[in-house]
């Protein structure tokens, strides 16, 4: 990411200057390169400390001017009134003379001031020009031309990774030291000069020619404002070592690529100035050598997956659902921003009608998709759904408030992420938040904030962060909520109606919102304040990180909490021990934020389950130093705690009918009636033979305990679902588990996607589930309607 905030530059030469690596110079006949260096930051600095000199002296005498004016004046005032004190007139005459003076001198004064400001201001580029110079050993020639903000970030950029490559047991910079100024920009900053360059890259792969959409896209630009963009902004992470690690798997693969950009100037005889083709960046990004990208898995419902997407005030088409949503368009955006410079990898598992309920299932069970590596960053972007009208229902039938559901749902989300799958392979992702919903499930707006409050509450509890496009936008859509750019449409021929899918432009809109926020976490991260570290890894190299929250001290209690005096803070005066103070937090996170949770135990409840998960909660250099690999290069595959399990649409290929028969028929013993059908979109396995048809699935000698079934069902409405019932029953040998009828209609307007869980149990010996080794059998019987759908099975070990 801070490798695409590098690549700002003019418009049509985005990201031209990360393909730049060094400048041009004259060079005298008669000495050597060093020599030819050493004389030119020698004749800078002269120039530099002579023109201090000359300046400091001007200053001087422009002090010492305007004190003699004013003792001038004085005196003359003074002797007139000595002799005009005895005549009225005359003293009224001295007086709107002095008046008259002192106005002229004031004047006087400010100019000057106005001058001593410009000066003062001069002298302070020219210090940090001559401080850069002797940083970077870059020093201007009288024909070199002035370097723009970019060029300057590159050439740093350049310089730390030639550094860093030839020269072994250094200091090693991290990727905001070798690429951003100090002070470091703000994000708000950075977009603010750079809307052209954000305009451009919004383009859709299907209007890279015409731009159709250029000036609905501008308009959406003019009323995001860079200021909304920061309201966006909604908390921050307490623990920033998630940020820390995807910007070290950016930094490996940058580098690599800037060698093969490096190499084929060298090959095709390329200027450092001269572009390199896009075609040939696109296969340098191919390489198989490359390091791997940043992994970012965005999970959500119907919105996210561009439900009509398509709908903008310019044609009467536009691009389909997936490709039209805000998670696609995201994944385009970053390499178009950057000079196809591709970084990050975006994944989206997204399907209509779940939730965060459904997200609980999927990530506790592992049911991502082979194809899709364990993420980096992580979004959670349920918020819609889990405000749906459905969602309510839910809760009402669990007798809970919408608040309390969404309350629970989402802190068993939030923990089901941030424990680690796995000790020193699956280290939690950096997890966000992201509140999209800006719909009408409710029409007391008050109750449309329940999604926002509880995100809000879970996030500043747990320290994750969260972003919400609705505070960005609200206002907007409050203010006219016949409006459709920003929110769905709310009115039909003039009647108000029920709408939570947006169009094109929410979808441009919610982009760019994560886009800013991903950048803000960059320029947060690399504010921070430095810290070294020497950690073995290929050679003894003392590592940059930066000082946060989550920075593990090691104090264990100790009286200076060990201190260290850096970032400005003096050395401690050991004369007095200070007792009193925090001790080193915990590990993992904190306790459940239940109505139980009493002040008075929080910090003991906390301790105690820090320590029985310890092995959980180990650090990347505990970690390292046990010769795990690091997190950067490569992820293990998830552990799969499930026997068998699918979900439609959310494998990349199980997508159609003859792959999910495919799936199911290694296990399918037997089928009356049952048969994969793809109706409105919605793939799925359904009784073609109506009211009586069956099938049994049988796993023989299962390979690990089984306890838990799991079923992703629809339910739907109208004459063809009423009564839908479907009969389940899970054996072994001769011993019925569990049997459960499940109701497939509903009398909501919609289609719904619902987990059904069945726990196995021993009846005769009252123990769960069923040992590996066992067989299990189960059946499928349409017991009423004429119809049903199941979109997902998981059968699993909890």
């Amino acid at each position: 990411m801070s490798g695409r905030i590098l690549g700002m530059d003019a418009p049509g030469n985005f990201g031209s200057a990360i393909t730049s690596s060094t400048r041009r110079g004259r060079a005298p006949t008669t000495t050597t390169p060093e020599q030819q260096q050493q004389r030119r930051r020698q004749s800078s600095l002269s120039s530099t400390r002579s023109l201090l000199i000359h300046i400091s002296v001007f200053l001087a005498g422009i002090f010492c001017t305007t004190l003699l004016s004013s003792i001038r004046l004085t005196n003359e005032v003074t002797s007139k009134n000595k002799t005009n004190n005895d005549g009225g007139g005359g003293f009224r005459s001295v007086l709107d003379q002095s008046i008259s003076s002192r106005n002229t001198l004031e004047n006087d004064l400010q100019m000057e001031k106005q001058k001593t400001k410009e000066l003062e201001e001069m002298i302070a580029r020219l210090l940090q020009q001559q401080n850069d110079a002797q940083q970077t050993g870059i020093v201007p020639t009288d024909d070199s031309k002035p370097a723009s903000f970019q060029q300057q970030l590159l050439q740093s950029y350049n310089q730390q990774y030639n550094q860093n490559h030839h020269h072994r047991n250094n200091k090693q910079e991290d990727l905001c030291s070798t690429i951003l100024p100090k002070p470091t920009p703000t994000t708000l900053s950075l977009w603010s000069h750079h809307i052209s360059n954000i305009l451009n890259a919004s383009k859709h792969f299907s209007d890279l020619e015409q731009f159709q959409y250029h000036d609905f896209t501008a308009l959406l630009l003019h009323f995001i404002t860079p200021d909304r963009f920061q309201r966006s902004v909604k908390t921050l992470p307490l623990d920033w070592t998630p940020v820390e690690r995807s910007l070290h798997v950016i930094q490996r693969r940058l580098h690599f690529l800037q060698s093969e950009m490096n190499t084929y100037r060298q090959q095709h005889n390329l200027k450092p100035t001269d572009e390199i083709p896009r075609d040939a960046i696109k296969t340098m990004n191919k390489h198989p050598n490359a390091p791997r990208k940043l992994n970012v898995l965005i999970m959500g419902g119907s919105v996210t997956m561009g439900v009509v997407c398509h709908i903008n005030p310019v044609t009467s088409g536009g691009p389909n659902r997936r490709d039209g949503a805000w998670p696609s368009r995201l994944n385009e955006f970053f390499p178009k921003l950057f000079h196809e410079i591709d970084l990050i990898n975006i994944q989206t598992i997204a399907l209509g009608g779940t939730n965060t309920e459904s997200a609980v299932t999927m990530w506790d069970y592992s049911l991502l998709s082979d194809d899709i590596p364990y993420p980096d960053v992580l979004i959670n972007a349920y918020a819609t759904n889990d405000m749906h009208w459905n969602s309510m229902q839910d809760a009402k039938a669990r007798n809970e408030t919408l608040e309390q559901s969404l309350y629970k749902l989402t802190q068993e989300f939030i923990r089901q992420v941030m424990t680690p799958k796995r000790s020193c392979r699956h280290a939690p992702p950096l997890l966000l938040y992201f509140d999209d919903y800006l719909g009408n499930e409710q029409n007391e707006v008050l109750s449309t904030m329940a999604s926002t409050q509880t995100i809000n509450l879970m996030s500043s509890y747990y320290g994750i962060g969260s972003i919400s496009y609705a505070d960005a936008v609200r206002d907007i859509v409050y203010g006219d909520t016949k409006e459709w750019w920003f929110s769905s449409q709310w009115y039909e021929r003039g009647k108000y109606m029920r709408g939570v899918h947006p169009g094109m432009g929410a979808h441009l809109a919610m982009m760019w919102v994560v886009a800013f926020n991903l950048f803000h976490l960059v320029t947060t991260y690399c504010s921070l304040p430095e810290i070294e570290t020497s950690e073995v890894l290929e050679t003894d190299t003392t590592i940059i990180h930066r000082l946060h929250a989550g920075t593990e001290r090691n104090s264990k209690g100790e009286w200076d909490y060990n201190y260290q005096s850096i970032n400005g803070l003096p050395s401690l005066r050991a004369t007095k021990k200070l007792g009193g103070g925090p001790r080193e937090k915990p590990r993992g996170i904190p306790p459940p934020l239940t109505t139980d949770l009493l002040l008075e135990h929080i910090s003991d409840s906390w301790r105690q389950d820090s320590v029985a998960n310890a092995p959980l909660w180990k650090t990347i250099p505990e970690c390292v130093a046990e010769g795990h690999f690091d997190d950067a290069i490569d992820h293990d595959s998830l552990p799969k705690p499930c026997l068998f399990s699918w979900v439609v649409n959310m494998e990349r290929f199980l997508n159609k009918p003859n792959v999910l028969t495919n799936k199911l028929k290694p296990y399918l013993t037997s089928n009356s009636g049952w048969s994969a059908e793809d109706d409105n979109n919605k793939l799925g396995w359904v009784p073609s033979s109506g009211l009586g048809s069956k099938f049994t699935l049988e796993f023989k000698k299962v390979a690990q305990p089984v306890l838990m079934m799991t079923w992703m069902i629809m339910r739907s409405y109208g004459e063809k679902w009423e009564g839908s019932k479907l009969k389940v029953e899970a054996w072994s040998g001769e011993k019925l588990l569990a049997s459960d009828e499940i109701v497939g209609f509903h009398d909501k307007k919609t289609s719904e996607t619902y987990n059904i869980k069945m726990k196995l149990i021993d009846k005769d010996s009252e123990s769960p589930g069923i040992p590996a080794g066992s067989d299990l059998k189960v059946t499928f019987e349409l017991v009423g309607g004429t119809t049903f759908k199941i979109s997902g099975m998981a059968i699993c070990d909890h």
